[in-house]
Formats: structure tokens, sequence, C-alpha cells
């Protein structure tokens, strides 16, 4: 019996082994994989760190910009209301050049048909007596 206990004890001391080898391995395979992810996490943290380091002017450039756009909409809109308050100006001074000109005519219209038909006649008897007057 004392064999038997002896063989057990010696399979168990291999299995033991066997189990320490394949913990050991594993445990070196995991510092392998854990060394190589420290490796791409610091590469990453480079490459976050320069991405943030070079993105930095071009955002403040963007909000330099978009304050420049900002105010340039602004005063185009200022020069918007100017430019339609100065159309409003000359549509009615346009309005009032047309409500003139209506009123001129219709003063005006009668006297001088009446003028050049005044001329006409005396036109006409000067022709009239000349006519006359030649025969």
């Amino acid at each position: 019996m004392d064999q038997i206990v002896a063989i057990l004890n010696v399979i168990g001391l291999i299995c033991l082994i066997a189990v320490a080898v394949v913990v050991i391995s594993f445990l070196l395979k995991a510092k392998s994989a854990l060394q190589e992810l420290m490796s791409t996490l610091r590469s990453m943290s480079q490459t976050i760190d320069r991405i943030e380091k070079d993105s930095k002017p071009v955002f403040i450039q963007l909000e330099t910009t978009l304050q420049d756009t900002s105010s340039t909409m602004k005063s185009v809109q200022k020069q918007m209301s100017t430019v339609e308050s100065a159309l409003g100006s000359i549509k009615q001074i346009a309005d009032r050049v047309n409500d003139l000109e209506a009123r001129l005519q219709a003063k005006i219209e009668k006297p001088v048909m009446q003028a050049a038909g005044f001329v006409s006649g005396i036109t006409n008897a000067i022709e009239s007596f000349m006519a006359e007057f030649k025969k």
C-alpha cells in the first residue's frame, strides 16, 4: 500500500509540476501580452497628445474665423437694412416725381395744346394769306 501511495504522490507531484508549468507558461504569455498592451497604450497616449497639440491651433483659428464671420454677417445685416431704407427713400422720391409729373401734365397739357392749336391756326392763316397774296 505504501507503494501505491508513493506512486500516487509521484503522479500528484508530476501533475502539480505540469499545472505549475502551464501556469508559468500562461503567466509568461500574459506578461508578454500586458507589455504589448502597455506599449500600445503608450503609443496611443502619444498619438492623442500629438493630435491635441496639433489641433489646438486649428480650433483657435476656427474660433477666430467663426467670430470674424459672425461680425461680418452682422455688418452685412446692418448694411442690408441701410440699403432697404435707401431703396424705400428712392421709391418715395420716384412716387413723388410721378405725382408731380401727373400734376404738371394735367396743368400744362391743356394750355400747351391750346397754344399749339393757336400757333397752328396762325400758321394756316399766314399760309392762306400768302397763298392768296401770291395769286
